[in-house]
């Protein structure tokens, strides 16, 4: 089963390369042939992939396009799926003339599975449920086939219709129990879901020619990599929208798997972020808006999804989640703007009570530059500024916590890799046509030469990854955390294809945009980090590790490889037994009673990833959620107690501050402080720092 991501927050634009505007004949063109043409050349000529649009091409797209039409196996039939098969080997052939004949085939055999769907739902909801059945629904996509018939399908909805209503009795249950019956709370549940999935099928049906454009195109860009994606006219406007401006919304990166809406990354100082009950890898079910009914948005389009999520500050919207747990809360946010001074460094002195040592710890949400302004702020230097902050302090080391960090600008992860070396080579960066571009430390000045410890986990990416994997490299950095980073070592560009018109074809707009993969990033030693990531020297154990999430579970993504390795002066200073270090921590890991929790907790995890065969029996769904709650509450109040870490500010606050000013500030530094006490991983990390600290060599006296 194809699970194909798509992100709705892009990483950085780099430029556009000018597409050849010769491909416009004195032949009159239709819009979708003039399309076709530009991303056609611009797949071609520009992405990395030596790929060739042929018969084999056409196979990958196909089961991108059947992802894309039908993800969950809701609506179309296998007779459905064998009249697009027949086009199976000739969509490179569509794609070059610029074809809608596939495009018109699927959209009208999706449309008429969705108005049949649309009836056999208002029957089925017309009638009571009977919860006391021991029926079962399977929740894996994978596991689940295409309906052979129309009844066949009519039994499929009448269990994802109940499930859904059995959701919603339990939560009106709770909030109703005492004033309904259990025959008016199964009415008002199968109402509710009535009204939600109605409006669904509706929004379904109002599809366009350019929504099936969209779907078609996007099929094809996405058997050459995951990140490769074709954005219709107003697709691209949602996508500026959200790259310029207000930062207004619930503050969380949403991707697209499997039909699904789900978390991809909590954004710093946004309102889930500082709620923190909404998680990266929570798949979102349902959206409302204040007291209004929820919209299902299961199997709607993610850019369709982020507008009812997204809203202007002070609006509520209420969130039904599945958490990766199977806990289906509803989680209500009042949306806000990003609180900016939390996406930006920041710093403070950590001592743990047990040595009495200090540390010095910064964390950087992500590798950020105003682009707009020569003199703007950027990230290299505010981490620059914090390891003066901390060096004033004396401490023993640092402690330099990437996790969740996505990334950002490349070349800030080139410049801060050079407060730590003094020089040398920090990332190659290769096209398909030449061979590698070595970008180097440009300072030849250390910030810090003391011990470093870099923490990552799996949703540590692109940037991010590249100063780990040369700090790695050169011996500079410990670098700890789970099983491994993201593995995201490519580059693209987005392409407005409206630039690349003659003056003479202006009917033809608006065309939309083109992001395109068009280089690799290796490390220094030659490896990629695209696809593996990088691999921690010391692994802890981690939630994320579970949730399934880095490069390696798109589809198509571009393959592991390597280019010759570079000639660098690695780090000879502080050099320590890594062998000591790992096997301490080791110990500690297996020995600590909340690691044992965490691990316990991630084993349940694992275990009911492979029950997917949900009860729709009304006892057992209800005992098997709360059983979950049970113990998702005792593994929380697990991790909740604080550690014995003091935690102090790396400076005073700016004196100019009013003191309103200085008041929020304030609060929002004791809330940090308060979550860093109750970090697990960074506790070890200070143990691990500890170790390092009486294994180094002793100064002469």
């Amino acid at each position: 089963m194809m699970k194909r991501k798509i992100v709705v927050l892009l990483g950085v634009m780099i430029g556009a390369i000018l597409l050849s505007s010769a491909l416009l004949t004195t032949t009159p063109l239709t819009r979708e042939q003039v399309l076709a043409r530009l991303i056609y050349q611009g797949l071609e000529e520009l992405h990395y992939s030596e790929s060739k649009i042929d018969d084999e091409f056409s196979g990958k797209a196909f089961a991108v396009l059947l992802d894309i039409l039908d993800s969950n196996k809701h609506f179309l039939l296998t007779e459905d799926v064998d009249k697009l098969r027949r086009y199976q080997d000739k969509i490179d052939d569509q794609f070059a003339e610029g074809s809608t004949e596939l495009i018109t085939l699927s959209t009208e055999l999706l449309q008429k599975r969705i108005e049949q769907v649309k009836a056999f739902s208002q029957d089925i909801l017309s009638k009571p449920f009977d919860f006391s059945l021991d029926e079962t629904f399977q929740t894996d996509v994978d596991k689940r086939t295409f309906c052979t018939s129309s009844e066949e399908l009519k039994a499929m909805w009448s269990k994802i219709l109940k499930y859904n209503a059995m959701i919603r009795y339990i939560n009106l249950q709770k909030s109703k129990g005492k004033e309904k019956s259990a025959k008016e709370l199964e009415e008002l549940a199968r109402k509710d879901v009535q009204k939600s999935f109605q409006t669904n099928f509706s929004n379904l049906s109002q599809g366009n020619k350019n929504d099936a454009l969209s779907r078609f195109f996007n099929a094809l860009i996405g058997a050459y990599d995951p990140h490769s994606i074709y954005f219709a006219p107003k697709d691209k406007q949602d996508f500026d929208m959200e790259m310029s401006g207000t930062f207004e919304g619930i503050g969380a990166l949403l991707g697209e798997k499997d039909g699904f809406v789900n978390v991809a990354r909590i954004i710093p100082g946004g309102p889930s972020w500082r709620q923190k009950q909404l998680q990266a890898g929570d798949v979102i079910l349902k959206v409302g808006q204040g007291d209004e009914e929820p919209v299902d948005v299961v199997g709607m389009r993610l850019v369709d999804a982020v507008k009812l999520i997204r809203g202007k500050k002070g609006t509520l919207v209420r969130l039904s989640i599945k958490k990766p747990d199977g806990q289906l809360p509803v989680i209500s946010i009042v949306r806000d703007v990003v609180v900016l001074e939390d996406t930006f460094a920041r710093s403070a002195v950590l001592t743990p009570e047990e040595t009495g040592k200090t540390f010095g710890y910064i964390y950087l949400p992500g590798f950020y530059s105003d682009f707009t302004k020569p003199d703007g702020r950027n990230a290299t230097d505010d981490v620059r500024i914090e390891l003066e902050k901390l060096k004033r302090k004396n401490v023993a080391a640092i402690i330099l916590d990437l996790r969740d960090n996505s990334g950002g600008a490349l070349q800030e992860a080139i410049r801060m890799s050079g407060l730590f070396i003094k020089e040398g080579p920090v990332v190659q960066v290769k096209d398909k046509h030449n061979q590698p571009r070595v970008y180097r430390d440009p300072d030849p000045g250390i910030v810090y030469s003391g011990p470093v410890i870099v923490l990552i986990n799996a949703l540590s990416a692109s940037a991010a990854e590249i100063l780990t994997a040369a700090l790695q490299d050169y011996n500079r950095a410990i670098i700890v955390g789970g099983a491994h980073s993201f593995g995201k070592g490519t580059v693209q560009v987005m392409l407005n294809l409206d630039q690349y018109l003659l003056s003479r074809a202006e009917s033809y707009k608006p065309l939309g945009a083109l992001t395109i993969t068009i280089q690799k990033f290796y490390r220094v030693n030659g490896t990629a980090i695209q696809l593996k990531g990088v691999t921690p020297d010391i692994i802890l154990p981690d939630y994320y590790d579970y949730l399934e999430l880095g490069e390696q579970y798109y589809d198509n993504p571009l393959d592991w490889d390597s280019v010759p390795a570079l000639t660098f002066q690695a780090w000879t200073n502080q050099r320590p037994d890594y062998g000591k270090l790992v096997e301490k921590s080791r110990q500690r890991v297996q020995q600590g009673e909340r690691f044992k929790y965490l691990q316990n907790y991630i084993a349940k995890l694992k275990e009911m990833r492979g029950n997917t065969l949900q009860s729709l029996n009304l006892e057992k769904m209800m005992a098997d959620q709360e059983k979950i709650r049970t113990e998702t509450e005792q593994f929380t109040k697990s991790q909740q107690q604080a550690l014995p870490i003091k935690v102090l500010p790396a400076a005073e606050f700016d004196p100019t501050l009013s003191p309103a000013l200085k008041q929020e500030a304030k609060t929002r530094q004791d809330e940090w402080f308060t979550q860093l006490q109750k970090d697990l991983i960074l506790d070890e990390t200070l143990h691990i720092l500890g170790d390092l600290i009486d294994l180094l060599p002793k100064p002469p006296q």
